[in-house]
């Protein structure tokens, strides 16, 4: 087999959303654990067996992320909180991805100063010229060609070292095969490298706002979105509950009534804290 294929066959087998930066560590110990019980069993009955056993379960761990199907449900039915809690699973803190560095920037005061949401008495929405800009950008972003190059431009890096993952409930966007970000859907992701472009135009404040700001600020917006900006439809609020690697939580998620986008989610509990 030359490397040509043998890379392609590994690309083909390789399951990113489950490996790299996406890598569960309570799942993974449990596949090993499943890995050593099957190469002792198959030692067992025929030493030289357990070497290939061994070789084979650790490289679809390695490039699958799981040996065992359905290894998520496995490990939320018997995994311990306290168990997940060694590893950073705690239910407080499953729900929500890390947290970018904290800084002193205020993203309420730079889009009410800017003027890209206005308060109406009631709530805080996005002002209608604004809203309007959005949506043309949104429109002109909505297609295979303009989507890549749009990320390029984002992300500052060539269009080639692009790729995308639909993963239903999620976008996914890598670099070079590693994921750099998620977004709740593609049309989220329209949206805020629609919201990136056309803050460029609206003002030259967004140049100075810091890089651990940016995608807060560009979340903020879309939460403040009444209109789906892809396809203009109804925007609607309710809770829903979501299963991720090990854990099941709720969320209030603003959904596009006419696409079924999920443009915006947060933790239920949060919400409920507040």
């Amino acid at each position: 087999m030359t490397q040509k294929s043998t890379s392609g066959l590994f690309r083909a087998i390789r399951r990113p959303e489950y490996t790299g930066e996406n890598r569960c560590r309570p799942c993974t110990v449990v596949n090993l654990m499943f890995a050593a019980a099957i190469t002792a069993g198959a030692t067992a009955v025929w030493q030289p067996a357990g070497i290939p056993v061994a070789l084979g379960s650790l490289a679809s761990i390695y490039l699958r992320g799981y040996l065992v199907p359905g290894t998520p449900a496995l490990t939320k039915r018997y995994l311990p909180d306290r168990v997940l809690d060694l590893f950073g699973k705690s239910a407080a803190d499953t729900p929500m991805p890390p947290e970018e560095p904290t800084d002193a920037f205020d993203i309420v005061s730079f889009l009410t100063r800017t003027s890209v949401v206005v308060d109406d008495g009631d709530d805080i929405g996005l002002a209608p010229e604004f809203e309007v800009g959005l949506k043309v950008a949104a429109l002109e972003l909505d297609s295979d060609a303009a989507l890549l190059a749009g990320s390029a431009d984002l992300l500052d890096v060539a269009p080639e070292q692009l790729s995308f993952v639909d993963g239903g409930l999620s976008w996914r966007v890598s670099v070079d095969d590693s994921i750099r970000g998620k977004w709740e859907s593609r049309a989220a992701f329209i949206t805020d490298l629609a919201a990136h472009r056309t803050l460029a135009d609206w003002t030259d404040e967004w140049d100075m706002v810091p890089g651990s700001a940016r995608g807060r600020t560009l979340s903020a917006i879309r939460a403040c979105c009444d209109t789906c900006p892809v396809c203009w439809g109804e925007i609607r609020l309710g809770t829903e509950s979501v299963s991720s690697c090990c854990r099941e939580y709720e969320v209030v998620a603003a959904v596009c009534h006419d696409c079924d986008a999920r443009l915006f989610e947060t933790d239920a509990a949060a919400v409920d804290d507040d």
